[in-house]
């Protein structure tokens, strides 16, 4: 029986009858009313929620989204949130959306949900944006160098300018000790404030700053993921470019009640540097006269540092004026790991380094390319590794990482598993899941395995196998 007005619930029905496509509700008159693509319904098709306005609460918030995604359905719903494009809106967004988080519901409880469609891509208010907020407002202060280039567009001194405007909101005052310097306020990394107060800036110049901190923030999460940091995910490796090879498989066929499972063990190289050739054929594209090779000021352990720099797509078109040339952004490149995320300033790059032929660069980058296949960066410059002369691992700088991927029937083995993990790494190891593709187009899903594992899984694994084979690649 319907609880509401009858007029509503006739209206309610023609629209699950498929007699009405459009259904406006309210948050005082949605209580009670399930609209979702039910499979007794005659209108099944997938709903397409469209929440003009983000309410305060995310209980209220659930409940209105839970008018359309409710059980029994054919299709889960489609949301989509009007927001305007002034950046100090994303505050509500961002508040809803960390709640509704906590709450686990929608953004990850239905399996059919994808990354570009839940509310996870509005919460900023994570470790990832906190780290983004503070290194946009070092960068404003000019304490630390930029992750990414100013916008290339803008007319004037973007960083002095966005400064200014931050002292007339109160995220920049004096100093208490020293009238007249300037400072961070002390919650100058509190996200809330931060989207409170910018509110009170020049439009154009708070969407500036916010897109400014989003590609920030964009650039912390790709290098989180490049080296293997990002926990709030599946690893994907070979995203950034690398070259990824499978080397060696160890397979493990086993006899179970219903048949036989296989278990794989893949061991996979990543390579995520440049080699002489491939650099030269980037090198061979460049045309402007500060692109090119550069070589260290400072010498370490007889040797100096090679890198390619090569200028930004945006600001070539600037007034050739000297301050426009010592502002251009570089995109640099390593021998040992290929492209880097930071990118440098012709002023800053000067700073460490001069410009050289691709004949006075070749030995110096051929040299790192080389022995970064096995050797770290403490070695390569210092001459020794604390760790590797502790019998320890070191990856750090190497262009070649290694990976052992445990794939297949995973689940038939995994008391073994656990074993072998407890034993050789303590009970709070954390399994990470990773997904990759070689470069001859094997999919490969499976959990990371250490080092120190593998012998003792693999010894384990074969033990009751019926059949273990080995291939190398």
């Amino acid at each position: 029986m319907c609880s509401i007005p009858e007029i509503m619930c006739a209206e309610k029905q023609r629209f699950m009858d498929g007699e009405k496509d459009v259904a406006i509700i309210s948050e005082a008159a949605s209580s009670g009313i399930s609209l979702q693509s039910d499979r007794r319904a005659r209108n099944q098709r997938r709903r397409v929620h469209i929440t003009l306005e983000l309410p305060w609460s995310a209980d209220r918030a659930i409940q209105q989204f839970g008018r359309t995604h409710r059980s029994n359905q054919v299709n889960a719903p489609e949301y989509i949130f009007l927001i305007s494009d002034l950046a100090g809106e994303r505050r509500f967004a961002s508040i809803v959306a960390k709640r509704l988080e906590s709450l686990g519901a929608l953004t990850h409880g239905d399996r059919r949900a994808t990354e570009t469609r839940d509310l996870s891509r509005f919460n900023i208010d994570n470790k990832y944006g906190r780290a983004a907020l503070e290194a946009t407002m070092k960068t404003i202060m000019g304490y630390e160098a930029p992750l990414v280039p100013p916008p290339q567009d803008y007319k004037g001194d973007f960083f002095k300018d966005v400064a200014d405007a931050l002292v007339g909101v109160g995220l920049i005052c004096n100093s208490e000790n020293m009238p007249g310097v300037l400072m961070l306020d002390k919650d100058y990394n509190n996200m809330s404030k931060f989207l409170n107060r910018i509110l009170g800036m020049p439009v154009d110049l708070q969407n500036r700053l916010f897109k400014y901190f989003t590609d920030t923030l964009n650039a912390i999460i790709t290098q989180a993921k490049k080296s293997g940091r990002f926990d709030m995910g599946i690893l994907d490796l070979g995203t950034a470019g690398e070259n990824v090879k499978r080397v060696k498989l160890y397979t493990f066929l086993r006899k179970h009640a219903t048949g036989v499972a296989t278990t794989e063990l893949h061991i996979v190289h990543v390579e995520r540097g440049m080699s002489w050739e491939e650099v030269m054929d980037r090198y061979s594209e460049l045309t402007g006269s500060r692109e090119g090779f550069y070589l260290s000021h400072q010498i370490r352990n007889g040797k100096q540092t090679a890198i390619l720099a090569v200028a930004v797509e945006g600001a070539k078109g600037k007034k050739d004026t000297e301050k426009n040339k010592k502002d251009q952004f570089y995109t640099i490149y390593r021998p040992n790991t290929g492209l880097q995320l930071r990118q440098e300033t012709l002023g800053e790059l000067e700073k460490k380094y001069k410009k050289v032929s691709a004949d006075e660069a070749e030995s110096h980058w051929s040299q790192q390319y080389n022995s970064s296949v096995s050797t770290c960066s403490h070695a390569y410059w210092r001459g020794n590794c604390k760790n590797v002369t502790l019998g320890l691992d070191c990856e750090v700088g190497l262009r070649r990482r290694t990976y052992n991927v445990l794939a297949g029937s995973v689940l038939s083995v995994w008391a073994r598993v656990e074993n072998v993990l407890a034993a050789k790494t303590g009970h709070n190891s954390k399994m990470q899941v990773v997904r990759l593709r070689t470069g001859e187009g094997v999919k490969i899903v499976g959990t990371l395995i250490p080092k120190s594992c593998v012998e003792p899984l693999r010894d384990a694994l074969s033990a009751d196998a019926e059949k273990t084979d080995e291939q190398t690649f």
